[in-house]
């Protein structure tokens, strides 16, 4: 399960706010108070998070990057302990998206959960802040064919429902309401491709039953085929499913290759 949300603070300052447990009262709406063993979180960081009604729930942080602005915990004690990863990347103009994700099988059960935590990642980006020149991040646009525009419409797949991202760090993909997002160091290779069957393409994105690869296509001429060295989520909503590559319908595919530091053959 990956919640998203975008806005104008800068990765910088979302990153400052999602680190510093007393800041989190003030933009997570179900959040009351914390009490934290540090002021900003690092491995080892125990603490308990007070919601309404008198819930509170303990947590642990296991893992703190800086470099790519990404933090673990395991919330709650025991069985019911659950994993959560967190994590800022750029984007473009100078904002930022901030992102929770909880790895299957807990995510079955937390499908609610998007709700509240939704409403907390866009309270983290909302409000403008952070010094300093925005990142670079390159966006590249789908590429939609005539007789591919309806069935993806039909499933929230459209233009303005859907990007690439090209960060320092990260690759992000928006298809309508599926999301892929992995760290660049996470990219093994990359190939132009196509040819594509219509009834094998069109619509949402599509599993390889063979490969359990992804596909965001919007055309059936040409894309990009990345494979990941560690397969990750993205077509199923608990995250039960991983794909060891994904294929882009973007409407420059070797661009999207050199942004991600691949040369490709002519």
């Amino acid at each position: 399960m990956l919640v998203d949300a975008h806005g104008p603070a800068t990765a910088d300052e979302s990153w400052r706010r999602f680190t510093t447990p007393a800041t989190w009262p003030s933009w997570a709406p179900l959040i009351r108070e914390v009490e934290a063993s540090d002021d900003v979180l690092a491995v080892g960081t125990t603490g308990r998070v007070h919601g309404p009604g008198g819930v509170a729930i303990d947590f642990e942080v296991t893992r703190v990057d800086p470099a790519l602005r990404s933090w673990t915990w395991r919330a709650g004690r025991g069985p019911a302990a659950v994993s959560m990863d967190h994590h800022v990347v750029p984007a473009p103009g100078g904002g930022s998206r901030a992102m929770l994700r909880v790895p299957a099988p807990a995510a079955a059960v937390l499908q609610p959960y998007r709700l509240p935590a939704g409403a907390a990642l866009r309270g983290l980006v909302r409000e403008p802040g952070g010094e300093g020149a925005p990142e670079a991040v390159e966006s590249f646009d789908f590429a939609f064919a005539p007789n591919y525009v309806g069935p993806a419409r039909a499933f929230g797949v459209t233009p303005a429902t859907t990007t690439v991202e090209v960060g320092p760090a990260w690759l992000f993909i928006r298809y309508g309401p599926w999301r892929l997002v992995t760290p660049r160091t996470n990219l093994a290779s990359a190939e132009l491709t196509g040819g594509f069957a219509w009834h094998r393409t069109a619509g949402p994105p599509h599993l390889s039953l063979s490969d359990r690869g992804v596909s965001f296509t919007t055309n059936g001429d040409r894309a990009l085929c990345l494979t990941f060295h560690e397969p990750v989520p993205a077509i199923d909503p608990t995250g039960t499913i991983t794909h060891p590559g994904a294929t882009i319908a973007v409407a420059d595919p070797r661009r999207l290759a050199s942004a991600l530091g691949f040369s490709l053959d002519e």
